[in-house]
């Protein structure tokens, strides 16, 4: 019987709650910090009102293939990938950090993704790809492989997928461009589609966060990721977003949670932007 994605993420709600103080890690990639450095629940945490961030030290880089993204099909299903490497930073003493872990951070990532793909695609289906859902459990030693498959894929530049140099060289730019893939990267898509029986794949290749007790008046953090839609049958990119900021609080509510919400805005311009009028810069 197939679940739904809100289902799954609420299920994962649950699963989060028992991690909450823990550090875990995607992709190869330790968050710091271990037991040793787990706090108290804090006890204002989450009370005092809505957390207010200032967002500063921006790098952005966008980019759309007008032609892969005219051809969308929203009937089709769509593969949700969890990111492939998360780093989850933070000092030793952070008394807001009590529910923060990589597993937190990749999961409020996904809580924003999902809210934005029911706005854009309301009748697309949406699947995760994790053993038990959308992939067998059989599966399993073939997914442990698979995030290492994908970040070691030459793309941009001739550069790894993981490597986020290209981005940074171009940052503030926006384009349509369509690029051609390797092929071994071309056939690893070309097969996840037709292996998992879906037309997209929606990948946060990186995220990185690093939490900061001196930033703004109750402290903040500094965000990176890049977020990948691609067409894995026709195995091409239909667009990409490169993000980095800092977000420094304005009031006293700590950034104890929603550490993606300002992220949402940016993957919004991705789905709303009228490409017709797209000018490259």
């Amino acid at each position: 019987m197939k679940k739904s994605f809100e289902w799954i993420l609420a299920f994962a709600v649950a699963g989060l709650l028992s991690l909450a103080g823990c550090a875990g890690s995607q992709g190869g990639d330790d968050a710091s910090g271990d037991a040793s450095m787990k706090d108290a629940p804090c006890q204002e945490c989450g009370t005092r009102g809505d957390i207010e961030l200032k967002i500063s030290n921006e790098k952005t880089y966008r980019e759309w293939n007008k032609k892969a993204y005219s051809r969308m099909d929203s009937s089709a299903v769509w593969g949700v990938f969890p990111a492939l490497s998360v780093k989850a930073d933070r000092p030793e003493k952070c008394k807001f950090c009590h529910s923060y872990s990589a597993d937190a951070l990749d999961f409020d990532l996904a809580r924003v993704e999902d809210s934005l793909m029911v706005k854009a695609f309301p009748k697309m289906r949406r699947e995760l790809m994790l053993p038990g859902m959308r992939l067998p459990d059989a599966d399993s030693a073939y997914v442990d492989s698979l995030s290492k498959l994908l970040l070691n894929s030459v793309f941009a530049d001739g550069k790894k997928l993981s490597d986020m140099s290209p981005w940074l060289e171009r940052d503030g730019v926006e384009q349509d461009i369509s690029r051609e893939l390797s092929k071994d990267f071309k056939n690893l898509l070309n097969a996840l589609a037709s292996r998992y029986e879906l037309r997209y794949l929606s990948i946060p290749v990186v995220l990185n966060v690093r939490m900061d007790t001196d930033l703004g008046k109750s402290g903040g953090y500094t965000w990176q990721t890049l977020w990948t839609l691609w067409d894995a049958r026709y195995g091409e990119l239909v667009f990409l977003v490169y993000s980095e900021f800092t977000a420094a609080t304005t009031s006293r509510v700590a950034p104890e949670k929603e550490w993606a919400e300002p992220f949402a805005s940016r993957l919004w311009k991705m789905l709303s932007t009228d490409l017709s009028k797209l000018e490259n810069h």
